[in-house]
Order: structure tokens, then C-alpha cells, then sequence
């Protein structure tokens, strides 16, 4: 028994003739009796009784219409229901990100995509470089914002330009503290490029990651460098610098997220090389044409 059939069926019951259905179905009639007979053997009951007029429907017949017409009527619904639902989807992008982009860059992309994809839903989780690389390994995230250097080991990655950058120009180190740390190196009323050396002897706020780079750095001029806290997170550093206690080091796109009015920023000199933030994902996952059309916009 196939739809068609029942489809059939149904327009001969509602117009009592085989010659009158084959004509509002625009087929031939030996057809349409033969899937009508086709139909009767199936089930092992004539459906019609016969006579030179019109078809009789039989008591089987009806039952067969009532039934015929609730599965028709099901069917058209539930292709109603899924249309509905094809509009007004959800999707769930999850994203990995360093706390620099995830309160700066993320959500200026997130507010361009979802003018573009309304339906789509976010889920962000903030970590470190290595956090979002784990979530990336055990399929929490569909891909991460991660910063060099990293195991490229299983993944793909790309750089990614920051706004508050040049077109071209590269990510660099910055010296975030109060003003009083950087008292004599006023040049015509306006703070200079910090030279490394001016570090020497200053308490230093410092990201654990970036600790053997500033070390080699301070060494190759000559001094070792105070550093009194490290830790994990910029957003800590930046916290250490507003409340006085000493300079925090950084690269420029990650200091950018400060809102701390009284912190001065300077750009370190000697001290250029600074890892670059990549967007990373693993190219053996299928990801949602919405999750691509998202990296495709980045």
C-alpha cells in the first residue's frame, strides 16, 4: 500500500467513479483501476461494490477512507510542522577564547553574525591558551581564539588581524602601570617608549606565559628582572597595575581591553617579538554550516 494509492482511493470515493476520479486526477482510467485493484488484493476485500452507474463503497471501504484520510492529513502536518521548524531553527556555536578577544574582538563579530544568522545561539568558554586547547581536544568547542605559541599538532590555525592594530602590523609588548612608575621618561609633556632597561629594578606583574621570553629579553640587556607576581589571566595583571603595586607586561592587544582610565600604556622598546592570536579548530570535525559560515566571516 503506497500513498499514491491511497490518494487514488480516495478521489474515487469522493467522486463515486472510477472514469470521473481519472479525470480530476488527469490519468487514464486502466490505470487507476489497476491500482485500485492492485490495492483490493492487497488488502483481500473488494472496497467498492460494483453496478452500470456508480461504485458502492463496502463497509471495508470506509474504514479504509476514514483511516486514509487521518494518515493524509498526519503526513501533511508533520510536513507543515518541519517547515515550521526549518524557519525558526536553533543553532549552537561554541567557541574557545582568551579573554582578550572573548571581551573585546568576540563580540563585535558575534553582533555582525547574528544581524545574518538571528536563529543562531552562543556558547563561550573563557580560558587560557591551553584551557581552549583542551576544550578543543575533547569536542566542548567547535573551534578556539588561542595565542601563540601553541601544539599545532591536529589542528588548523590562522592568524587573526586585530582591529586595534594596522593593516600589517604585528602585535607588540606593552608596560601597563600608574603614572608615578614611569615618572622620568616625560619627553615635551607626553610619556616615551619605555626602554626594556627602564625596567630594571621595578616590580613586574607578568603572564606565566611570557615569563622565559621577558627573562631572555631583560638578560640580553644586562639585568634580571623583578618580577613579583605571576599569573594566568591579563585581565589579573591589569587588575595588579590599577591598584598600584607594579608594571604589568603585556602584548598591546591584550592590554587594549583595560578601562582603567589612571593606567598609563607604553610600548617597550627591544622587546617587539609577541605572539600572534590565531583562530584554531580541528579540520577532522564536521562543523554546522553555521559554526563555517562564522570563521568564514572572521
Amino acid at each position: 500500500m503506497t500513498l499514491k494509492q491511497l490518494e487514488y482511493f480516495l478521489e474515487i470515493t469522493r467522486m463515486g467513479s472510477v472514469t470521473k476520479a481519472a479525470q480530476n486526477l488527469n490519468i487514464s482510467q486502466p490505470p487507476l483501476s489497476l491500482q485500485l485493484k492492485s490495492l483490493e488484493e492487497e488488502l483481500g476485500t473488494p472496497l467498492f461494490i460494483r453496478n452500470k452507474r456508480h461504485l458502492e463503497i463496502t463497509s471495508e471501504g470506509r474504514l479504509l477512507r476514514e483511516r486514509a484520510e487521518a494518515i493524509l492529513a498526519l503526513l501533511e502536518e508533520t510536513a507543515h510542522d518541519i517547515q515550521v521548524a526549518a524557519q525558526n531553527k536553533e543553532s549552537v556555536i561554541r567557541i574557545g577564547s582568551i579573554g582578550s578577544v572573548n571581551n573585546r574582538l568576540l563580540p563585535q563579530i558575534i553582533a555582525r553574525f547574528c544581524r545574518e544568522y538571528p536563529y543562531v545561539h552562543f556558547q563561550v568558554r573563557e580560558g587560557r591558551t591551553d584551557t581552549v586547547l583542551r576544550d578543543l581536544e575533547g569536542g566542548n568547542v567547535d573551534f578556539g581564539f588561542v595565542r601563540e605559541p601553541f601544539n599545532v599538532a591536529g589542528f588548523r590555525s590562522l592568524p587573526i588581524q586585530d582591529p586595534v592594530l594596522s593593516l600589517g602590523e604585528n602585535d607588540y609588548f606593552v608596560a601597563i602601570a600608574l603614572p608615578q612608575f614611569f615618572d622620568f621618561y616625560y619627553e615635551g609633556g607626553h610619556l616615551a617608549s619605555t626602554p626594556l632597561e627602564a625596567l630594571q629594578g621595578k616590580p613586574l606583574v607578568i603572564h606565566q606565559r611570557y615569563r622565559e621570553m621577558l627573562l631572555s629579553a631583560c638578560r640580553k640587556r644586562g639585568f634580571s628582572p623583578h618580577i613579583i607576581c605571576e599569573n594566568g589571566e591579563i585581565q589579573s595583571s591589569l587588575s595588579w597595575a590599577s591598584a598600584g603595586i607594579g608594571i604589568a607586561i603585556a602584548p598591546y592587544t591584550s592590554a587594549a581591553i583595560n578601562s582603567d582610565p589612571n593606567l598609563v600604556i607604553r610600548r617597550l622598546e627591544s622587546f617587539s617579538l609577541c605572539p600572534r592570536v590565531c583562530l584554531i579548530w580541528d579540520p577532522l570535525v564536521n562543523l554546522s554550516p553555521e559554526a563555517m559560515a562564522f570563521m568564514a566571516m572572521i
